[in-house]
């Protein structure tokens, strides 16, 4: 009896042992869908027909090129303002008033984005080859999640970010509805960070279990906000230097910058500067009132990327009190309820949402002024906006020998190079940034990694969880790699060194070949 007994237990132990062992092969695994919300024109904008509308495409650029010679020609000879505007406008307003919107905030041609209504199944040859940006973060979404579980969020960047929310909120309901998902991570690019931040305000995050904003635009960006106060000014400068970085060769960065040095001390910067400035200086009215204002002025998405310090100036300047009250509703709602919100909306959102916010920096922006072209930003959006309220030293500077952090909170958020002060962020425990980055690059590889590890993630993580990944890192793209950022990494390069030398004895030479010519004219 005793031996039938222990069999019969044994048999019972042996079965419960057994089925335990096969527990997770029945469970269901977690299954999570990836969405990426494009940044600014992503995929070109298109006519109803297919027909792209935006960028221009060769078959346009060629003939306004052609129409524009002869009254820039005549224009060197006469000086004449007013003949050149005469001549210039037409054509370019030929091939961008196509996009201009109406008094109330509408497209006046019937223009789209490329929309992706569904997984990227049998749409994915675009991203598979993707190096960066969105296209390399969607092929990573793919490693990762798996080609059906993949989404891209693309929309017409002309239009109001509130209504691409009513859209977004469809497209995940429809994709939680279709694919049974226990989770969903949403990566915002650039742009895309006003679309989120608006369907944050007006859906919360209660669908979302990861949101990652990626130099996003969502407290918006000097440049636009400086254009549309009319501060508008060349500075060749710092153009050069954007071109320079814009190699991403170390070498050519540093040629670039010096025969900059030459072409200012030599004059010939501050001549073309003057040129240029003297045209726009006089043509801004028109160039306002007959371009800016009617094509580009009534777009609520350019609208959305007005930072709050330029807000108030950028009304007057563009609007004029002349424009509808429903594009000024529109625009309102935007900018008083989701940018000058954002830190309560994302703040709301970590209730029950992974928050995560990247921003990179050392790059110039766009440079439309003399402002603009000393902000510290990706090349496009300043770091100060990007990061929600970093403190940054102008670019090419520091913070200050002996800078204090503004906020103590135990934790050191100075960056090694002493040029960011994270403390002040709206989440500066879930910001990072990246040194030498451009503009939503993410290159395939370490960098999308990283994103990943943020998307995969089911806990809140800080910028303390992992040291490979701290708060300030650094893209080499010689070598493709993601570094934590140090003192030593950005130390002058033997090329910098060289250069930098080079530049003090050019600047030497000119002041003495200066001073002779100014004793002889004498």
């Amino acid at each position: 009896m005793k031996k039938t007994f222990k069999t019969i237990i044994s048999i019972i132990l042996s079965v419960a042992m057994i089925f335990a062992v096969c527990i997770p092969a029945f469970a269901s695994e977690e299954k999570t869908a990836f969405i990426v919300v494009s940044g600014m024109n992503t995929f070109p904008l298109r006519y109803s027909d297919g027909e792209q509308a935006f960028p221009p495409t060769s078959d346009t650029i060629t003939p306004m090129v052609l129409q524009v010679i002869p009254p820039v020609l005549s224009f060197l000879l006469t000086n004449d303002y007013d003949a050149l505007a005469d001549g210039i406008f037409p054509p370019l307003e030929g091939m961008f008033g196509a996009l201009a919107f109406d008094e109330n905030g509408d497209s006046v041609e019937d223009i789209d984005g490329t929309l992706f209504d569904c997984s990227l199944v049998g749409k994915e040859e675009p991203f598979l080859a993707g190096e960066s940006n969105e296209f390399a973060t969607v092929r990573a979404g793919i490693d990762t999640f798996g080609l059906e579980n993949t989404y891209f969020f693309n929309y017409d960047w002309r239009k109001d970010p509130l209504v691409h929310a009513d859209r977004l909120n469809t497209f995940i309901k429809n994709i939680k509805k279709e694919g049974d998902y226990d989770r969903i991570a949403l990566a915002a690019f650039s742009m895309g960070g006003t679309v989120t931040c608006s369907y944050l305000y007006k859906y919360g995050s209660d669908d979302l279990d990861t949101i990652i904003m990626c130099s996003t635009a969502f407290q918006g960006t000097s440049c636009v906000g400086s254009l549309f106060s009319a501060d508008f000014s060349l500075t060749l400068s710092a153009l050069w230097h954007r071109l320079a970085l814009l190699t991403r060769e170390n070498i050519w960065t540093n040629v670039i910058d010096y025969l900059d040095v030459i072409l200012e001390e030599s004059g010939i910067n501050g001549g073309l500067e003057s040129f240029a400035n003297s045209i726009t200086d006089n043509l801004k009215g028109r160039i306002y009132d007959e371009l800016l204002i009617p094509i580009f002025g009534r777009m609520p998405g350019l609208w959305a990327l007005v930072p709050d310090v330029n807000y108030a100036d950028a009304k007057a300047c563009m609007l004029n009190g002349t424009e509808s009250q429903k594009l000024v509703d529109r625009i309102d709602e935007y900018h008083y309820n989701v940018q000058c919100k954002a830190e309560k909306l994302l703040k709301d959102a970590m209730k029950d949402t992974n928050v995560y916010v990247l921003a990179q920096y050392n790059w110039p922006s766009l440079p439309i002024s003399e402002s603009v072209s000393v902000s510290n930003t990706d090349n496009l959006i300043d770091v100060e906006y990007a990061s929600g309220g970093a403190t940054s030293a102008l670019l090419g500077e520091t913070l200050g020998d002996g800078y204090v952090q503004a906020e103590n909170d135990g934790h050191n958020h100075v960056s090694p190079d002493n040029q960011i002060d994270a403390s002040t962020c709206m989440l500066p425990e879930q910001t990072w940034f990246f040194r030498d980055m451009g503009h939503v690059d993410y290159p395939y590889g370490e960098s999308t990694d990283f994103i990943m590890w943020l998307a995969t993630s089911e806990e809140q993580l800080t910028v303390y969880n992992n040291e490979q990944y701290p708060q300030f890192m650094t893209y080499d793209y010689d070598n493709a790699k993601l570094m934590p950022l140090t003192e030593e990494s950005v130390a002058p390069t033997t090329a910098d060194i060289i250069f930098n030398v080079l530049e003090k004895i050019t600047v030497v030479i000119f002041k003495i070949v200066n001073d002779i010519f100014a004793s002889i004219i004498k």
